[in-house]
């Protein structure tokens, strides 16, 4: 009975004390994460190289209630719009042909366009050997070019509305040898992959960006000649969730767009593949983008829904 009753006389002590010390804890305050949405095939390479931008933004932002930053990696566009849509991501950043399936899908608005490799913007090109015999995109019918993966802005989609604009028919090609002589073969390849199948005649053309042919060794370049350039669009965007509270958006756009000015704002640009600077998007380019999601949905069709 000794036992007993000294448990009995313990127990509303020991939860007296208990509820004292509970409430002169400080409530934890409620977590507020700001989200960056990221499609990669390598999760940890995906947040190791974005983590510092995202920490940097959330750091910005604690004064509007963020607690900190966390990166959503996925495996395809699709993913990343439903999250988008269900308020799970806020923002993110691509190249122009993924920011606009993401904005159609989900409703995604682009806000400032990001300085990729220092670049504003770029262009794609159309490239074959100079002894070819091929002098313009008319000489690709019965050819094959190459494309890298569908959803490369380019090294895919660029290239194929220049060639859509001189009323070319493409035909996916089941090798790369060959095609009927009034179409124009294509392929599909790893990213940066298209030069490489050129250079070693397996395919008649390749699709690429004029940095990555810059970026060729020069007696290689000498090799090859560029016989179509597209227009130039925004290295990179950045684009937010529609539904994203207006204090938040108003704030982090600020943000943004003072990084390059702050020293530590700059160094963590410089990770992000050598970004010097991020700014508004110029007026008009809104609709030469818009033209592009036009192409991609009118004409790659439920492609378009694998990516």
């Amino acid at each position: 009975m000794y036992c007993y009753r000294r448990l009995f006389i313990l127990g509303p002590l020991a939860l007296f004390l208990l509820l004292t010390l509970s409430f002169r804890q400080p409530l934890a305050a409620e977590e507020r994460l700001l989200v960056f949405g990221r499609v990669h095939d390598d999760p940890v390479t995906a947040i190791k190289n974005r983590q510092a931008f995202v920490d940097y933004i959330a750091k910005k932002l604690a004064p509007l209630g963020i607690t900190g930053g966390r990166i959503l990696v996925v495996d395809k566009l699709g993913q990343l719009a439903g999250a988008i849509r269900e308020g799970k991501v806020d923002l993110f950043h691509d190249s122009v042909v993924p920011t606009m399936v993401l904005s159609k899908w989900s409703g995604s608005i682009p806000i400032l366009r990001q300085w990729k490799y220092g670049e504003a913007e770029y262009h794609s090109v159309i490239l074959v050997k100079k002894d070819s015999g091929i002098n313009s995109l008319s000489d690709l019918k019965g050819k094959v070019i190459a494309f890298d993966e569908p959803h490369s802005t380019s090294a895919h989609v660029l290239p194929r509305m220049l060639l859509a604009e001189k009323k070319l028919r493409l035909v996916e090609a089941a090798s790369a040898v060959g095609t009927k002589p009034d179409v124009v073969g294509f392929t599909h390849n790893l990213d940066g992959e298209a030069p490489n199948l050129l250079l070693t005649a397996r395919v008649d053309a390749a699709a690429t960006s004029y940095r990555e042919f810059k970026q060729l060794r020069p007696e290689i370049q000498d090799t090859l000649k560029v016989i179509a350039r597209s227009k130039s669009v925004p290295r990179l965007l950045i684009s937010v969730r529609k539904d994203l509270d207006p204090r938040i958006a108003k704030v982090l756009k600020e943000i943004l767009l003072r990084m390059e000015k702050d020293p530590e704002g700059l160094a963590v640009l410089k990770k992000q593949q050598m970004t010097t600077r991020i700014d508004e998007v110029p007026a008009g380019s809104m609709e030469q983008l818009r033209d592009i999601e036009r192409f991609v949905f009118s004409t790659l069709g439920k492609q378009v829904d694998s990516w």
